[in-house]
């Protein structure tokens, strides 16, 4: 049963409210037989006032070092240098987002790193005007030279000297793609962080790319009391910063801290692992004999979600079950103290306490105790694959064991409570660990066979960790940080609210753009349809596409030519159809249909295309529509590909698109087109690849028409790009012929 604070009077060893009672719910549950605690924190579901969000200071350290230039490609789409966007031109972006949803109770700082540090605006209210001035320091920032993280970190918490942040949400956000090679702190950089506790504001990491180290970003996200993001790649930008400012704005209380006092006989410990936060009991007075305090810092408390923490106890008072001597009850004596944001410009801590005897058997459901023992074994097992150095930096220790760890894990998923239960909850902690692809990532990164947690495991396990431990969503991606923020209006609507506007605001210029135009050729003063492509820019395209990619396909209204000169709908094509290609005739072998709703859309004339979908307007020099788009709509219906007959040129795997009545036409690359690596714009591993295609399409149903029903693309776990085909088992039925063959037979590799 919960117990409601207002209750908690008569149980308090102190008056701990200052406030009088705070609208939250503070809850011990004792497990005897498991000899586990957990204490709970529900805060409200939301303001009791409706706001727009809740007002923050944020200060942004960007790193502009040189390797900010590299390009940023969409995973999947296309040669990783086609785009012409570098990391800082998304990392830009992102920033230009964040302002789109502030307004003038907001404050901003902007501060750049490379082997200097740059102060480009101090925290400034989001007026109008000074949201113009922010977005022309953004647009500014230029990448330099090497990488001095720490004069970045200490320059973003300086912005809060001398101003105050009550009633408000600090934050400082550092982003940064590789690791730090300048003037680093001879100490370390969590001890010297250590000196300048408390800090004025959190610090929330994020480390975009392979180069990382990313055990230091954890730590300094951890003594900063903040979250660690991993960015693999382009696609995950728009989500992680999205997510990452809706918990800001979606704040009920800041610097939340826990303390548990009880008798020296008793042992309490944590039980999800470690962070360089984590403090050993502290002895009440002058002595441990008249009891211990531990102190466990929560750091920022959302609505709508509470905060789980999953202890382990050791009492001699169990040894009652054996007959003996029980002595002294264990009491704990809990307090929760914090700072809440709303209608607190003073800065007040409140605070509750509440008694409870560990001997109690809790009442609560099952399940319930299932889900949190399950996660606090799952944050364990990943928080011990990185331990914390001498100097306070968690290091992967996983290399030389990896026989000993594929163990641990296989007992884990084995033995893992909350396989016993199939609610949302339980299911989501499953799906992590063992799902099936794309699900299970904690499984797929422990595959050192396959290179993968060299790769990338060793930098997604310790944000997957972050996100469980602190029970925050921090993208779109993993079942089971997705349970965490779902019951809260004012974190969905931020999160809506920064997805459109990531959406939606103008595209940042491509500063690789004549880096890469001068590498297809468009530049080069003749051809002119190859060089209208390369003139035409992006001028419309939506940023969709950087934070969720579906594939490569046509609109359904999309006129395509057949052999005959005949222009008939996409959606009207057939298998042995012949359409127009470069090289003249060509059958239909397969087509591939795919359901969207609010897909994004390019509209280049009267075609309407996905933004990565390869097209040129003379059949030789090919560009993405991305770069040639009148504008971006928003698509509900299906979305077609073809594939026709096999054929070894690549100028045989085209369409011939009719712009419509008075318009030009343009070719659009057709599946298995034979381009599978170099600088094309077509190339694509998969995309490429006939026989793969072709295999895919095979595990897809079919509908009525005879074509392919598919649902998305899916993704190579290791590299991010696409592999297959989703399979929609709500449509279509099996198949019983292969693309591409001659007959119905079984298509061959």
């Amino acid at each position: 049963m919960r117990i409601p604070t207002k209750q908690v009077q008569d149980l308090s060893l102190s008056d701990k409210d200052e406030n009088g009672f705070p609208p939250v719910y503070f809850q011990l549950d004792s497990f005897p037989r498991k000899n586990a605690l957990v204490v709970s924190l529900q805060p409200p579901t939301e303001p009791s006032i409706p706001v727009h969000h809740v007002p923050c200071d944020i200060v942004l350290v960007i790193d502009v070092s040189g390797s900010m230039f590299d390009a940023a490609p969409v995973p999947g789409e296309g040669s990783s240098e086609a785009n012409g966007l570098s990391i800082l031109d998304l990392v830009k972006h992102a920033a230009l987002t964040i302002i789109e949803t502030m307004d003038e109770r907001d404050r901003l700082s902007i501060v750049t790193f490379a082997s200097s540090v740059t102060v480009l605006q101090p925290l400034e209210c989001m007026t109008d005007e000074n949201k113009t001035t922010a977005r022309k320091n953004i647009k500014s920032m230029q990448p330099k030279d090497a990488t001095n993280l720490w004069q970045g970190i200490l320059t973003g918490l300086k912005q809060f000297e001398d101003v105050k942040s009550d009633g408000k949400v600090p934050a400082v956000m550092v982003l940064t793609d590789g690791m730090p090679n300048h003037m680093c702190p001879p100490a370390g950089y969590i001890p010297k962080l250590r000196t300048k506790l408390p800090l004025p504001a959190t610090v929330h990491t994020f480390g975009f790319g392979y180069h990382l180290r990313s055990g230091l970003l954890k730590s300094i996200a951890e003594i900063g009391n903040g979250n660690y993001s991993f960015i693999p790649d382009a696609g995950m930008i728009g989500t992680v910063f999205v997510h990452a400012v809706a918990n800001l704005q979606n704040t009920y209380a800041t610097e939340a801290i826990l303390q548990l006092k009880y008798t020296a006989d008793t042992q309490i410990r944590e039980a999800m692992g470690t962070s360089v936060l984590s403090s050993l009991p502290e002895p009440l007075g002058d002595s441990s004999q008249q009891g211990l305090q531990l102190d466990i810092p929560l750091g920022n408390i959302q609505y709508g979600q509470s905060r789980d923490i999953f202890l382990r106890y050791h009492s001699p008072h169990i040894s009652k079950l054996c007959g003996m001597d029980p002595g002294p009850l264990p009491i704990v004596e809990a307090t929760i103290k914090y700072k809440l944001v709303l209608d607190n410009d003073a800065g007040n801590c409140t605070s509750a306490t509440i008694i409870h005897n560990l001997t109690n058997d809790s009442h609560s459901p099952e399940e319930r105790a299932a889900y949190h023992e399950s996660r606090a074994l799952i944050c364990s097992f990943i928080s011990n694959l990185f331990p914390i150095e001498k100097q306070g930096e968690h290091k992967a220790a996983v290399s030389s064991r990896f026989e000993q760890v594929t163990k641990e894990l296989a007992t884990l998923i084995e033995k893992l409570p909350s396989s016993n239960y199939s609610d949302p909850l339980n299911k989501s902690l499953l799906q992590d660990l063992a799902g099936e692809e794309p699900e299970g990532q904690i499984s797929i990164a422990l595959k050192e066979d396959k290179g993968f947690f060299r790769k990338w495991g060793q930098h997604y396990l310790p944000s997957l960790l972050n996100a469980h431990t602190r029970q925050v969503c921090n993208s779109f991606k993993d079942p089971g940080p997705l349970q965490y923020g779902k019951d809260s209006p004012l974190f969905i609507a931020c999160r809506d609210r920064l997805d459109e506007a990531f959406d939606s605001l103008p595209p940042p210029e491509p500063s690789r753009q004549q880096h890469i135009a001068r590498r297809h050729g468009l530049l080069s003063g003749g051809g002119g349809g190859s060089a209208a492509v390369a003139s035409s820019g992006g001028r419309h395209i939506s940023m969709s596409s950087y934070r969720n990619s579906r594939g490569v396909c046509f609109a359904g209204s999309t006129l395509v030519q057949l052999a005959s000169g005949r222009d008939i709908e996409m959606r009207r094509v057939r298998r042995g159809m012949k359409l127009q290609t470069p090289l003249g005739s060509r059958k239909v072998a397969a087509v591939l249909r795919t359901p969207v709703k609010d897909e994004t859309l390019c509209r280049v004339g009267a075609v309407l295309v996905t933004p990565w979908h390869p097209i040129s307007l003379d059949g030789k020099a090919w560009t993405f529509p991305a770069y040639t788009a009148d504008k971006a709509v928003r698509y509900t219906g299906s979305i077609y590909s073809i594939m026709l007959q096999r054929d070894r040129s690549p100028e045989a795997h085209a369409l011939r698109l009719n712009g419509g009545s008075g318009g030009g036409g343009l070719w659009g690359v057709t599946l298995g087109h034979g381009v599978t690596s170099g600088g094309d714009v077509r190339a694509h591993v998969f995309f490429g690849d006939y026989n793969a295609v072709g295999k895919s399409l095979m595990g897809l149903n079919v509908g009525l028409r005879g074509e392919f029903i598919g649902s998305g693309v899916g993704r190579d776990s290791h590299n991010g790009l696409v592999c297959r085909f989703v399979k929609d088992e709500s449509r279509g039925r099996a198949l019983s012929w292969a693309p591409g063959a001659r007959s119905k037979t079984v298509l061959r590799s």
